[in-house]
């Protein structure tokens, strides 16, 4: 805390309860040790935080490119098993049903991409509230 903030804390102090503290009175040093240990606490939490969102991304990454290969893989046999028939018909039929279903993959995909990210974030407002209450109840007890 640099002596401006300091001497305004003492100042708070003795217009609210009346007592005069000095600069090297314990006290104030219990004051400054919360808040280094308060801003030390915030660095923890926000390097927990990052490493979480890097895992989260990592593993939705994962599991995106996985679903999409076995996926791709399940449309390819279905459609080579059925081109194996000369049907123009069935051959645009299987096309038809194989972009669609490309689609609706697709989608899916995006949407728990969409439901992923929004966890995440609630995960990541949990946490600042979370900081925050801690900072409160160290400034309140202080």
């Amino acid at each position: 805390m640099n002596s401006d903030g300091l001497d305004a804390l003492i100042k708070r102090i003795a217009s609210e309860h009346g007592i005069v503290l000095t600069k090297d009175d314990p006290v104030l040093m219990m004051h400054t040790l919360n808040e280094v240990l308060l801003e030390q606490n915030e660095k923890a939490h926000a390097e927990l935080l990052n490493k979480y969102e890097v895992i989260l991304q990592e593993s939705f990454g994962q599991w995106q490119t996985f679903a999409s290969k076995k996926a791709n893989a399940l449309i390819n046999a279905q459609h080579n098993s059925f081109s194996k028939s000369n049907d123009p018909l069935t051959d645009q039929n299987m096309q038809l049903i194989s972009e669609k279903i490309r689609i609706a993959i697709n989608h899916e995909i995006r949407e728990l991409a969409r439901i992923s990210r929004q966890a995440a974030i609630m995960n990541l407002l949990a946490a600042v509230l979370v900081l925050v209450s801690a900072i409160l109840v160290f400034v309140i007890l202080s």
